[in-house]
């Protein structure tokens, strides 16, 4: 189930590949039910490997005139060597001052908040899941990517099948996923929170009141979009007012209101029909947190006691033995965070153990999602375990699987700035153990240099990076590469300059080392507490 992929490259997968996701019919009603599940397998492998994890020193800096003809840049390389567990790693993102504060997993995918307001993802791309496009498909990414054009997020939140939203600081709402491309959610500028559901999504308000939409059918590669130019239909829950959180499951929705109680509603499965008012659930006071992602409705208590909603809808004690302060669940398993900042994972798990997580500690935020799990340490750290095909789970996978049973931390996800202006890129930079790779053909671009492919006999032979009256040449699995000047009036001896890697290929990009962009006269520095590399042209 969880085979691994070593292919990094973009591919475009045909139809077929579709097959998994299943259309459930409606409980009523005529009109076609969107997708709510993706196929789970049965089966979980067990084993136990262990992940080690290296970080790379702050700063570096490439600038013009550094090397040598020859010689190797000189750069300091630190890695934690300490066999400890990996949130007391010397890598801290709080000294980064830039952190997670969010993180969402889905099938194949995770979705991230950053403190700066950016939205990271990292996983498979095959309907548009990681926001970048539509019609991308990536097999697996090598690092996070940042979803083009959207800022100052202040929630995100994903249904797990692909669909995801977000509010920006000023309450308008964004949508991706679901084989469609970034889009704002006409209707709505004052919210606050969301929750993205299967049939309909929910915003909460800033007023303390909820409104809902129809989730956006699964739109097909190839398909007509049949809901385009159609307008949003939005629907305020009556009976709802102070509310300070949602959850949905199905049609039922919940919301928890600020003096501790939850109430229900009911979503109409016809386009045209409108949602129940809302009514309290008898049982369930002093409530602090709820979900009903994995099914059934759980609810937290000020107590920290855990509590689960039966058939019957009477509620059922879920594991007292433990004080909890946060908890998410799938259609397979349940996370608890307890209030000492410890994980325990219980059903179906993602690695087929139950129990204490005995790697993780100081965590205050977990995501359950299909094959794999998320937890978000008080240090802005994204840890993640379990299924790891397509690097879901934050780093390459540490078994031959497919899998990661001790966590692996998440990185940071790296902007890259040209000119003083933000990339724009759907190709992420990926951090090695030795340097950082840059989307080369993205960088030319945003230059205004040229970036060519040379072939021979059907193989590559070199590359080719021209930029004003230089170029660069290097060939495939080299560590060096040459400089030479194409001004005729000052001509100058060919210059032969050492790096640590070679060029390269990851998510489905051809990359080259930051460092190589000095050759054109560039001033780079890639800073990695900031977690920004700049490439501006010497005044």
């Amino acid at each position: 189930m969880f085979s691994n992929h070593s292919a990094n490259h973009v591919t475009t997968e045909q139809t077929q590949l579709y097959s998994h996701l299943k259309r459930l019919s409606r409980p009523k009603g005529k009109l076609f039910r969107r997708c709510t599940k993706v196929g789970l397998s049965a089966g979980i492998v067990t084993g136990m490997i262990l992940s080690t994890l290296s970080s790379v020193s702050p700063t570096y800096a490439a600038n013009d005139g550094q090397a040598s003809p020859g010689s190797t840049l000189d750069r300091a390389v630190s890695r934690s060597s300490s066999g400890s567990s990996p949130v007391s790693s010397v890598t801290s993102n709080t000294a980064q001052k830039l952190h997670y504060t969010q993180v969402e997993g889905g099938y194949y995918y995770t979705v991230a908040l950053r403190s700066d307001g950016s939205v990271w993802t990292w996983g498979r791309n095959l309907l548009g899941e990681l926001g970048i496009s539509d019609t991308i498909r990536y097999r697996h990414t090598s690092g996070p990517v940042r979803i083009p054009q959207l800022s100052d997020v202040t929630a995100i939140s994903t249904t797990g099948e692909g669909y995801s939203v977000a509010v920006q600081a000023d309450g308008t709402v964004w949508q991706w996923g679901a084989g469609r491309a970034p889009s704002q959610v006409s209707g709505i500028t004052n919210a606050k929170r969301l929750t993205a559901g299967s049939f309909t999504s929910a915003a909460l308000l800033r007023d303390g009141t909820v409104q809902t939409w129809r989730t956006p059918p699964l739109k097909l590669p190839n398909t007509v979009n049949e809901d385009a130019g159609k307008k949003l239909m939005l629907h305020r829950i009556s009976g709802l007012k102070n509310v300070v959180q949602t959850t949905l499951f199905g049609y039922d929705g919940y919301a928890l209101k600020k003096d501790g109680s939850v109430w229900t509603w009911k979503e109409a499965d016809e386009a045209d029909g409108l949602p129940s008012k809302a009514k309290p659930i008898k049982g369930l006071t002093n409530i602090t947190f709820i979900t009903s992602k994995g099914g059934p409705l759980m609810a937290l208590d000020s107590k920290g006691r855990v509590w689960r909603l039966d058939v019957q809808g009477k509620r059922v004690p879920y594991h007292h033995e433990l004080k909890v302060k946060k908890l998410d669940a799938s259609s397979n398993y349940v996370l608890l965070v307890t209030t000492k900042g410890e994980v325990y994972s219980f059903g179906n798990t993602v690695t087929g153990k139950q129990g204490k997580i005995k790697q993780l500690s100081d965590i205050t935020h977990v995501s359950a999602g299909y094959y794999h799990s998320l937890a978000l340490s008080s240090d802005g750290n994204v840890w993640g375990w379990g299924g790891d095909k397509y690097q879901e789970a934050g780093a390459p996978a540490t078994s031959p699987g497919g899998m990661v049973y001790i966590p692996v931390q998440a990185k940071l996800g790296t902007d890259i700035y040209v000119n003083g202006k933000l990339l724009q890129s759907i190709y992420p930079a990926v951090e090695t153990s030795e340097t950082l790779q840059l989307p080369i053909k993205t960088i030319a671009l945003a230059l205004g240099a040229t970036f060519e492919v040379h072939t021979a006999d059907g193989l590559i032979s070199h590359y080719t990076l021209k930029y004003n009256d230089r170029i660069i040449a290097i060939k495939p699995n080299e560590l060096q590469y040459t400089v030479s000047t194409l001004n005729k009036l000052d001509p100058q001896e060919e210059q032969v300059i050492a790096l640590h890697e070679p060029i390269g290929n990851y998510s489905g990009a051809t990359t080259a080392p930051y460092d190589m962009l000095q050759g054109l006269g560039l001033n780079v520095t890639w800073d990695r507490s900031a977690a920004r590399v700049t490439i501006d042209e010497v005044n």
